[in-house]
């Protein structure tokens, strides 16, 4: 079912091109492809089908459906969403102004008065304003820009887009010269495309969760302080066993209190299910967190997204597993490596932090060391009277501390420098590729 799915945007996508090149050398009073005129008008209507084809696929790659974040993990998604979303925009902007230039021509008007005219033509003026919405949201969502603004300014941009491209739909399906073709086909592709992009957009970003919610009812039960700056967050519901969790995975939570409704955020799961409750341990990293470490209370109902990404022990290719965390990197791993060590596997966990007061899990770790193929170090890189190992890890270090690590799998979480640099280390370490494992959290 899951390949059905994924063949089927990609498939309609295709059908739509093949179906727009047919309609432009058959239309009725001749083909397109005939004078510049016609050929303007072509790739007008080739510019906004590529568009909206963009738009769409673009919804997809965030709607987080269970039947295509497996296969790519969701970070990666949300990677390739940012990147079309830099090259969407030209054929967006290039849709206009041929239409326009067409009908120019035809009419022998100037450019201006001809735009002027058409903006008066029904639905014309609404999609204007969403193809601006949706440059709006594209130019706040450049590096540059998205540095400059908080979370919400953001998040309300993209909502944004959404209302831009549901005041574009009236003009699609209404003017679009192809959806009006002589033979249906097109329009039946169009049709279905929409409605499966907004049934899965719909499922997976607003009624799924909802859904758990009801089924589950979670609400945190206890917050617990591990560090000055780290709260776990103690999460109990209905039916928690059923709630299928693998160590490693995240969550998108959204606190139903005063000051937290309108925004959800990632966390990871800290520890491997129990069937009891769930934990997330968040750092004060922003003004959501230091809000939420203050104010957050027992008894909060919480609505849960998720479980998310492919950062678990699915992905080994040997039986023995290298963790090496970094801060708050240390969340995914420690329950990922929770549940390798109750298997009695051959494990190293590395934990780098500033000074000894910033490890969190301390107890709990040096638990897990008793089984002695569980082993755990602490490296610090600023702590001068810490008697065990100091300095920045590389993978030089890497490889003292662990001489067998290209037998072994290893998992990175960290802050993004020190995975790049440990990835590439590793690399040239010869550990092969698909032996080191690690996620992004950039949504």
């Amino acid at each position: 079912m899951k390949k059905i799915f994924l063949l089927f945007f990609p498939a309609g996508a295709a059908a739509a091109l093949c179906l727009w090149f047919f309609d432009n050398s058959t239309a009725p009073f001749g083909s397109f492809f005939a004078d510049k005129i016609g050929l303007v008008m072509a790739f007008g209507r080739l510019a906004g089908i590529v568009a909206a084809l963009g738009v769409m696929g673009q919804l997809l790659l965030i709607s987080r459906a269970k039947w295509l974040e497996p296969l790519f993990g969701l970070d990666r998604l949300t990677r390739y969403h940012h990147l079309a979303g830099l090259i969407i925009p030209l054929a967006l902007l290039a849709h206009p102004p041929l239409v326009v230039w067409h009908h120019a021509m035809q009419t022998g008007n100037t450019f201006l008065a001809q735009y002027l005219t058409v903006l008066r033509w029904e639905d014309i003026l609404p999609a204007a304003c969403g193809e601006f919405l949706i440059i709006v949201a594209v130019f706040l969502s450049l590096p540059f820009t998205r540095r400059r603004l908080s979370y919400e300014a953001w998040h309300t941009a993209h909502l944004g887009a959404y209302l831009g491209l549901a005041l574009s739909i009236g003009h699609q399906l209404g003017l679009g010269g192809d959806m009006n073709a002589e033979f249906h086909y097109f329009a039946w592709t169009w049709y279905s495309l929409l409605s499966f992009t907004a049934a899965n957009l719909l499922w997976y970003r607003l009624l799924r969760p909802l859904w758990l919610y009801k089924k589950h009812r979670f609400i945190v039960d206890r917050t617990v302080m591990e560090s000055a700056d780290v709260m776990s967050v103690y999460i109990k519901g209905d039916g928690l066993e059923s709630f299928a969790v693998e160590p490693g995975q995240f969550a998108l939570l959204r606190f139903w209190a005063p000051g937290f409704k309108l925004q959800a955020h990632p966390f990871s799961f800290s520890k491997a299910p129990d069937g009891k409750e769930l934990r997330f341990s968040i750092k004060k990293l922003g003004d959501f967190t230091v809000k939420l470490h203050a104010e957050l209370k027992p008894g909060t109902p919480v609505v849960i997204d998720g479980p998310h990404g492919v950062f678990t022990g699915a992905k080994m290719k040997t039986n023995k597993a290298l963790f090496v965390a970094g801060g708050i990197g240390i969340t995914p791993l420690r329950a990922i490596a929770e549940k390798f060590c109750a298997a009695n596997g051959d494990s190293v966990l590395i934990f780098s932090n500033r000074s000894h007061r910033d490890i969190i899990f301390l107890s709990e770790l040096g638990e897990k060391d008793k089984g002695g193929n569980c082993r755990t170090v602490y490296v610090l890189t600023e702590d001068k009277d810490w008697p065990g190992e100091k300095g920045r890890l590389d993978a030089a270090s890497l490889l003292r501390l662990v001489p067998d690590l290209a037998e072994r799998d290893t998992f990175l979480c960290g802050p993004p420098p020190m995975m790049a640099a440990l990835r590439s280390g590793l690399a040239g370490l010869g550990v092969p590729k698909d032996q080191i494992h690690y996620e992004q959290f950039l949504l």
